[in-house]
């Protein structure tokens, strides 16, 4: 039987692979035959991973060590770990949201990453709308190319400030799903030079370990799932998107790099047409000015 997926033999590296979507992923790559690098806080107890490797994706040493115990070739490298920001301050959201995968990138993956691999990047329908100009010059200065570890925590604090130093956490889950993919956007010719893609996944509302917190910052289970069921009528599962991630990361998806998927069974293809309002074109600096002192 043809492999048309392309996995089998191949070096995949999974990040918050104990739980969630990233669980499904490492468990769908493992029976595809890949050699997966399951990377969490903790150590994955998955039958079949390659090497589970215990990582704090706040910490740049963290980062750094991982990186030692990696493989010097990646085919296949998807970002999935994240924070949901409900119980967390916006600087620490940020920084293990967008702030790890910016420096991820420009440091580790665009030397590691074999030739005709590929890198996919979990962000949110929460980040819809980073092509707007005026959402793009205001996520800028935080996917600047020359902009490492130490100024990407200084703007992130800088901005924190800008709005009376508490900002909310959850802002930060927004922002930085924003951020990372005006990243994939801007980084694809560059990965392209060795034959590399890069993707991200938006997904809707997906019933992982975050959902308790989402359900908190919405009021309430069945508020959350009053405005992110749509068209399906139910809320996704974890399966839904490691499947979608293995299909971009697949060698089905060879030609398939720079491409933001709604994963939402067609909720922001309704908001596109104008069938349902669109909720979310403004920049935070301008929501954020308007809020109460």
């Amino acid at each position: 039987m043809t492999d048309y997926l392309g996995y089998r033999g191949q070096t995949c590296v999974v990040t918050g692979a104990a739980s969630g979507m990233a669980r499904a992923l490492t468990e769908e790559l493992v029976g595809l035959g890949a050699d997966v690098y399951a990377v969490d806080r903790m150590p994955v107890d998955i039958d079949g991973v390659k090497t589970s490797i215990v990582a704090d994706l706040s910490s740049k040493e963290s980062i750094d060590k991982l990186f030692t115990e990696l493989p010097s070739r990646i085919h296949a490298f998807f970002s999935v770990a994240g924070l949901a920001g409900v119980h967390n301050s916006f600087t620490d959201t940020m920084t293990v949201n967008y702030v790890a995968n910016k420096y991820i990138t420009d440091t580790y993956l665009q030397e590691r990453m074999a030739e005709n691999g590929s890198v996919t990047y979990v962000t949110s329908a929460a980040g819809l709308r980073w092509e707007f100009p005026e959402i793009r010059e205001e996520l800028s200065p935080f996917t600047d190319v020359d902009a490492g570890w130490d100024a990407l925590i200084e703007r992130t604090n800088e901005f924190n400030e800008r709005f009376g130093g508490e900002v909310a956490g959850f802002v930060g889950y927004m922002f930085s799903k924003r951020a990372l993919n005006l990243l994939v956007a801007e980084r694809v010719q560059a990965f392209a030079g060795n034959q590399v893609r890069i993707n991200a996944i938006l997904p809707s509302m997906t019933s992982t370990g975050m959902l308790s917190d989402f359900a908190e910052q919405r009021g309430g289970l069945d508020n959350l799932k009053a405005a992110s069921t749509g068209p399906a009528g139910r809320l996704a599962e974890p399966i839904d998107m490691a499947k979608t991630l293995v299909f971009l990361g697949s060698d089905l998806a060879g030609f398939v790099s720079g491409v933001f998927l709604d994963v939402d069974y067609g909720m922001n293809a309704l908001e596109l047409s104008g069938i349902n309002p669109m909720r979310t074109k403004w920049t935070f600096a301008d929501t954020l000015s308007k809020q109460p002192a």
